[in-house]
């Protein structure tokens, strides 16, 4: 099969990019275009297991590239934080060498299937930088190998463990945000409906946090999630070979979170299905026009913003999914994260003690 180039993206979509976002997409077809040439067809069948770690290995080297420069934080420590029955990997970006800061708590995107704590690296170090809060990376448990709700009570964990230890890591337990790309923003929403509507159900959930945890989150930033929107014009009208996005990409069976259909159904899962109209963190909502998960954005934005919340969303025109990873070459990704940092640099500052 012949390998698809810049022309074979559908017209309506590639003369909607911007002139960056085309700078990043002939950028990524050329590196395909490059590995095509020198691989050898896989021996088939693959099973599911083989399948994640080859998709893990192509996304680190891919993301490798984009996490080149940017800011370099006064301190990073790499450790692990008990949660759901797992020593879960994390990376915690320090902007200063103050013994006690405000922590965003980062959950990478990745489909469930890929990602990692050097995927997300320099998107964290810019929200660690720009917010003036630590950031707490969780390398959290991917499919096929975990099912839900493994991912989300991993990451609902270790946010609980901060609400209530965050001293012993140097973080102020009663300011911490939730943010998260794409499967990480996901995680995002479900850790804080989770912390709010059923808090014991998280496996070794630490003594107090049922009580604390949910309140302890003072903020949401959500970078182009799925929150439930089965089908929608967005979905039908984007995604394909030029952004991993088309339907066999997102609908690759052997490799999903889920064990059923049950699972897609839980308001975890399903958002917009979820008591929006109870109490909520502060949110900071970007979703890209040319993303088949848009019309979730918009959905998801519009329902906190009629049940009063205070919500900032907004679509970013001529852009892909997977947009922010692209601050190398993409200025709205710089745009958005400084924007996301800010929100919640402005919430933190809302809920710190009064002198």
């Amino acid at each position: 099969m012949a390998q698809q180039t810049f022309e074979d993206i559908p017209a309506y979509i590639r003369t909607a990019f911007t002139p960056q976002m085309r700078e990043v997409v002939e950028h990524q077809l050329a590196r395909r275009a490059g590995l095509a040439s020198q691989a050898s067809p896989p021996a088939e069948p693959v099973d599911p297991i083989a399948l994640a770690a080859r998709m893990r290995e192509d996304y680190r080297d891919e993301r490798s590239f984009w996490n080149v420069g940017g800011p370099q934080p006064f301190r990073t420590e790499d450790l692990h934080i008990r949660a759901a029955g797992v020593d879960v990997p994390v990376r915690i970006h320090r902007p200063s060498d103050s013994d006690s800061l405000p922590a965003i708590v980062y959950f990478h995107g990745g489909g469930f299937n890929v990602g990692d704590l050097d995927t997300h690296d320099r998107i964290t170090r810019v929200l660690a930088d720009v917010s003036g809060a630590a950031v707490v990376s969780v390398d959290y448990s991917l499919s096929p190998e975990a099912k839900f709700p493994q991912a989300l009570h991993e990451c609902a964990g270790v946010v609980a463990q901060l609400a209530v230890n965050g001293h012993s890591f140097g973080i102020d337990p009663d300011r911490l945000a939730v943010a998260g790309d794409s499967a990480g923003a996901m995680l995002s929403v479900a850790t804080a409906l989770l912390l709010r509507d059923d808090p014991q159900s998280v496996p070794e959930l630490p003594a107090g946090a049922a009580d604390r945890a949910f309140s302890s989150v003072r903020a949401m930033v959500l970078y182009y999630g799925g929150h439930g929107l089965a089908d929608s014009a967005s979905a039908r009208l984007y995604g394909g070979f030029w952004d991993d996005m088309g339907p066999a990409d997102l609908d690759q069976p052997d490799l999903s979170p889920f064990s059923g259909p049950e699972d897609r159904r839980s308001p975890y899962v399903d958002h917009l299905s979820a008591d929006l109209s109870a109490p909520l963190p502060s949110a900071y909502i970007i979703g890209a026009e040319l993303d088949p998960l848009a019309d979730s954005t918009r959905a998801f934005g519009t329902l906190l913003a009629h049940h009063g919340h205070d919500v900032s969303w907004r679509i970013v025109p001529g852009v892909l999914h997977s947009f922010i990873h692209f601050g190398r070459m993409l200025d709205e990704a710089n745009e958005v994260l400084a924007g996301g940092a800010a929100f919640v640099r402005s919430r933190f500052e809302a809920a710190a003690p009064q002198a």
